[in-house]
């Protein structure tokens, strides 16, 4: 014989007990006062731990637009606020030399630029005219930094007094071309101007003079002939052979000296290019740049310390 327990029993007992668990449970907890932020992140993990695998839904076109949005806000944001550059101190009552600022090649043209229009803040022309050279001629600048570096340079060198901080000045150099023409006035007064404007480019660095040579024409008819040009320096002891760079050939008019004026310059940056790439480790000059004409390619292009070490590289 079972006895049956009366349902009203049944209740009161399901209650107790379920009462019963819930205050042993929670009677040392303080449900007024707010987690901590270590249990904020426990209850988290938690979660994490025991929520099904749900592939997350996929943003639409809109919300990946907005979120690259956001993170090239953060990232210009971090950017902004990057640490100021630390330029180095220079005691600016001593002589710079013809080299100076070149330990700063391995920061880069982009730092080297930034150092150059510090140093025209502050007034020091002849240094910023140093720095902008050594973005030239030990950096890889961009086309942007070296069109910045080359305006700067030809507008510093046209507000500075010409001056060469090198003691070693004045290294000699002879700009000489080979032609056949029956008339070569026209010429030689073209390769005179020329070898003018490279002792002037180089800021006094070195010393050209002007040699032709020529050769009997037998046609007194042709419009254009072919010329040789090179450069020598004199040779360091007596009995040796006289230093000479490679020649390069170009087809002129001899009877238009602007022409050849023009052919003679570009003509003499290709040595210059050729022989700093071949026998220094200067960053290579471009072959005829864009947008370049004859006259920036010496005055610019070429920085002074440049102009040195090609002069010592040429080899008897």
């Amino acid at each position: 014989m079972h006895m049956r327990i009366p349902i009203p029993a049944v209740i009161i007992l399901a209650v107790v007990v379920t009462l019963t668990s819930w205050f042993i449970g929670t009677r040392k907890m303080d449900f007024a006062k707010a987690p901590t932020p270590e249990e904020f992140v426990q209850i988290a993990k938690q979660w994490e731990d025991s929520k099904p695998h749900i592939r997350p839904l996929k943003k639409s076109k809109r919300q990946q637009a907005e979120t690259s949005a956001e993170n090239s806000d953060q990232s210009l944001n971090h950017r902004l606020r990057k640490k100021p550059d630390q330029f180095p101190e220079i005691d600016f009552d001593q002589s710079p030399l013809l080299s100076e600022h070149g330990v700063l090649q391995d920061k880069g043209a982009g730092y080297v630029s930034r150092f150059a229009r510090h140093l025209e803040s502050m007034g020091q022309d002849k240094h910023a005219l140093l720095a902008w050279e050594r973005l030239i001629d030990t950096t890889y600048p961009d086309k942007n930094e070296r069109t910045q570096a080359l305006s700067a340079i030809q507008r510093l060198k046209g507000s500075l007094a010409p001056w060469n901080p090198d003691p070693s000045s004045g290294i000699q150099l002879t700009l000489q071309a080979g032609a056949s023409v029956n008339d070569g006035q026209v010429l030689k007064r073209a390769l005179e101007i020329t070898a003018q404007n490279m002792s002037a480019a180089s800021g006094g660095v070195v010393q050209v003079t002007a040699k032709l040579s020529l050769g009997k024409s037998s046609n007194d008819q042709a419009a254009v002939v072919p010329i040789a040009l090179w450069l020598s320096r004199p040779a360091s002891a007596a009995g040796a052979n006289q230093a000479e760079t490679s020649p390069v050939s170009f087809m002129a008019d001899p009877s238009n000296e602007s022409i050849l004026i023009s052919k003679i310059q570009v003509g003499a940056y290709n040595i210059i290019r050729k022989q700093l790439a071949t026998e220094t480790s200067f960053s290579q000059l471009a072959e005829k740049p864009d947008n370049a004409n004859a006259d920036e390619l010496i005055e610019c292009y070429i920085t002074r310390l440049m102009w040195r070490e090609f002069a010592n590289s040429i080899k008897e």
